[in-house]
Parts: structure tokens; C-alpha cells; sequence
């Protein structure tokens, strides 16, 4: 596919060394492979001004042509797909992991497994041009239609888990839950998962934009009275109008009780206090507030 040719980054080499170059030092004896074209293998050069780095370049190379071999095929099985739009994610992900072969490409999952030691062969050259020193690094990589079939079923596996994760936790308006520790774990599954996501993912947003439902969904509890007199206050927290159970403390304060301390009885929340110091003729009051996934719900009670 024309789209996914600015991944293939196959090495230029050259057959044969440069009239002005000298090879001063080899690994060993030449092997056959160098330049040419394999089956079921991928064979790769780099130059660079040190061993290492020629070696490393090899390996961005040979990680590129894998992706670019994933992304064709991913993309010629999604246009014999009736839901081909469903794919556009995938495409997303994959011009996202393009960008990040060269730095970031350990981040990649399905490439995780690419690595120099699996590699069948390599060969090193020392060359001299003038007084510069160079190293031309060569490296017979394993990679057949097996080897491709198992990385594309393992980024669409990885990214088919991530959106249906994602559809669940957009799908999720907290009405089945009883509690509001349900509710505090939910939030905390969805920043757990949203820490797995690579930061240049798009689905990002997506999350983001769900973790501020949430919030709302929280905010939105109400602490409902249940009675209120000079010796406690008894409230639930209800969200749509459904009572929840709640075992959070509560930051209390009043300008008049002391000895405040909070108990549950069931879905009731209690506040007993001492009000001896409330004076009938001023309006005293009980402020009761909690934080909840990062989010205040509170509330104030008129003591009479």
C-alpha cells in the first residue's frame, strides 16, 4: 500500500566497497548472505562512526521494515472487512508507532520481542577514508510469514482489548453500583488503564474526556438528611436518587459542635456531636465534605 511506504526504510548499501574506502579490520571471514536478498529473512546494513551505533542502526532498521510489513497487512485485511471504518484506529496506531521506531520502540508491544540476540548472523567492517574511521554493520535478521502472522495477530489482539476496555469504560454510568467504593474503584481501573496507553495515543482524549464524566457522576452524589438534632445528624449518600453505602470519613466542621464523630449504620451516615455550645438564637451549623476519587461531595446541615 502506497501510504505505508514512507516506513520501509531498507538500508542503502552498496556491493562493493568504495575505491576510496579500506577496510582496516572484519569480525571474520565475509559471509555470503551480505547484500543479498533471503527468504524468510530480513538482511540489513548500516554505517556509523561506531560499532555500537552501526549495530543499533541495523536494529531500527529491521524494526521498521517489520512494522511496515504489519501495517500493509493489517491494512490489506481491513479492506476485506464490510466494517472497514472500524479500522481507522488501527491506522492511527500505526502511523503513531511509525514515528516512534527510532526512539521510543521498546514502548511498542508487539515489537517488545525484536531483539540483536535473536539475530542468525552478522558481520563488521572497519573502514578507513583519508584518517576517518567508520564501522559498516551487517545483520541477517529471521523473519518469515509466520513470524508476521503472529506480530499482526498480536497488535490487532492488543489493540481490539484496548478498545473494548475503552467502550467499556464509556459505556459504564455507574447505575449498577451500590456503593461509593464501586464508584472510587472504577475511577481508579480507568487511571490504571489509562497509564498503560502510550503517550502519543490518541485514545487518550478519549479517556480524559471519560474520567470528567466520572467526576461529574461523583460530584452529582448527593448527601440526602435523613434527621437532624442536637445530639446527631444521620444523612445517605444517593445518587439518582438510589441510596449508597459509603464507608470514606468525612471532614466535618461547625461553628459551634464539638466532638464530632462519624459511624455508619447500613446505607446511614451518622454524625454524633456535642452541641452545648450552640446558642439557640444563632444559626449553627454542620459542614460534612468528602473526597472522593479527587472529587468533593459535601454538604451543610442546619442544627437547630
Amino acid at each position: 500500500m502506497k501510504k505505508w511506504l514512507f516506513l520501509m526504510a531498507f538500508a542503502a548499501v552498496v556491493s562493493t566497497v568504495g575505491a576510496k574506502d579500506k577496510v582496516v579490520e572484519t569480525s571474520g571471514k565475509q559471509p555470503k548472505w551480505i547484500y543479498a536478498v533471503e527468504k524468510e529473512y530480513l538482511i540489513v546494513s548500516a554505517e556509523s562512526e561506531s560499532l555500537e551505533e552501526a549495530k543499533s542502526k541495523c536494529m531500527v532498521t529491521i524494526k521498521k521494515q517489520i512494522l511496515a510489513s504489519v501495517a500493509e497487512n493489517v491494512e490489506a485485511q481491513a479492506s476485506l472487512n464490510t466494517f472497514e471504518q472500524e479500522k481507522n484506529g488501527q491506522y492511527d496506531m500505526m502511523q503513531t508507532y511509525a514515528s516512534m521506531v527510532e526512539t521510543k520502540s521498546a514502548k511498542i508491544p508487539f515489537l517488545c520481542e525484536v531483539s540483536i540476540s535473536k539475530a542468525e548472523d552478522f558481520y563488521w567492517e572497519k573502514i578507513k577514508n583519508k584518517k576517518v574511521y567508520r564501522y559498516r554493520y551487517h545483520l541477517k535478521y529471521p523473519f518469515g510469514k509466520f513470524d508476521l502472522a503472529r506480530m499482526v495477530d498480536a497488535f490487532q489482539s492488543g489493540e481490539d482489548a484496548i478498545n473494548n476496555q475503552l467502550k467499556d469504560f464509556a459505556a459504564d454510568d455507574f447505575s449498577s453500583y451500590t456503593s461509593v467504593e464501586q464508584m472510587t474503584a472504577r475511577i481508579q481501573a480507568l487511571r490504571l488503564f489509562k497509564a498503560t496507553l502510550l503517550e502519543e495515543d490518541k485514545r487518550l482524549e478519549q479517556v480524559e474526556r471519560i474520567e470528567r464524566v466520572y467526576g461529574e457522576y461523583i460530584r452529582s452524589i448527593q448527601l440526602s438528611l435523613v434527621s437532624i438534632d442536637r445530639e446527631e445528624v444521620v444523612f445517605v449518600p444517593t445518587f439518582r436518587g438510589k441510596e449508597l453505602t459509603m464507608k470514606a470519613q468525612p471532614k466535618m466542621k461547625s461553628n459551634c459542635l464539638t466532638n464530632m464523630q462519624f459511624t455508619n449504620r447500613g446505607t446511614q451516615c451518622v454524625v454524633a456531636y456535642d452541641s452545648t455550645d450552640c446558642a439557640e438564637s444563632e444559626k449553627n451549623y454542620i459542614d460534612i465534605s468528602f473526597n472522593i476519587g479527587g472529587n468533593k461531595v459535601k454538604n451543610r446541615f442546619t442544627v437547630k
